[in-house]
């Protein structure tokens, strides 16, 4: 059979689906994942425990401010406010809190996730349990400077990679959001986070 690459580039866009998300992979906001071995995949996370989280309403700007007393904050990324919007309802359930087994890159720890509903969690999730532990108690959260990465998606649907630390040097909260298109590797022993189901 003849390559005929016009017939190709057809077939990868209709695998897109939609000009939409055409754009979105040439901006860098989708990337595509190798499909790997489900056993390799299995092996990169450990599922560790369920944590609850309550309905409440969440305001981005007043949550995410180091004049907040009930979180001590040491730095703030300005794009959480600024990608995330203002607030949002917080829906009661249940999150998955995951070790990282092996240094990983968004795209394989989000494939090792499962499917879109389990991947991501909404923002003010994520301050709920930082806030309960805002003065870096023992908690579902780890507070012995590792990362505790969650994957949420912005008003237009665009998966971020957010994640906060608790320095113990610092005893204080970083709080930074990165592009999962930006590959970033995260060393074994971090905790990533998910909706149960």
């Amino acid at each position: 059979m003849r390559w005929n690459p016009v017939e190709q580039i057809q077939d990868v866009a209709n695998k897109f689906g939609t000009e939409e998300r055409i754009k979105r992979f040439q901006s860098g906001e989708l990337v595509l994942v190798e499909r790997t071995d489900p056993r390799a995949i299995a092996m990169v996370l450990n599922f560790e425990r369920k944590v609850s989280v309550v309905s409440r309403r969440f305001i981005t700007s007043e949550s995410f401010t180091k004049s907040n007393t009930k979180v001590k904050f040491g730095y703030i990324d300005e794009k959480i406010v600024k990608i995330f919007g203002k607030s949002q309802d917080v829906p009661a359930g249940e999150l998955a809190m995951n070790t990282l087994l092996e240094s990983t890159h968004d795209p394989e720890i989000m494939v090792a996730l499962g499917p879109q509903s389990k991947r991501f969690i909404k923002l003010g999730q994520v301050y709920q349990l930082i806030e309960e532990q805002g003065h870096g108690q023992a908690g579902p959260l780890l507070v012995n400077g590792y990362a505790n990465i969650a994957y949420i998606l912005d008003e237009n649907g665009a998966p971020w990679a957010v994640y906060a630390y608790w320095y113990p040097d610092c005893g204080d909260w970083d709080v930074n959001v990165y592009s999962v298109a930006s590959l970033s590797e995260w060393r074994a022993g971090c905790q990533v986070l998910s909706q149960v189901s």
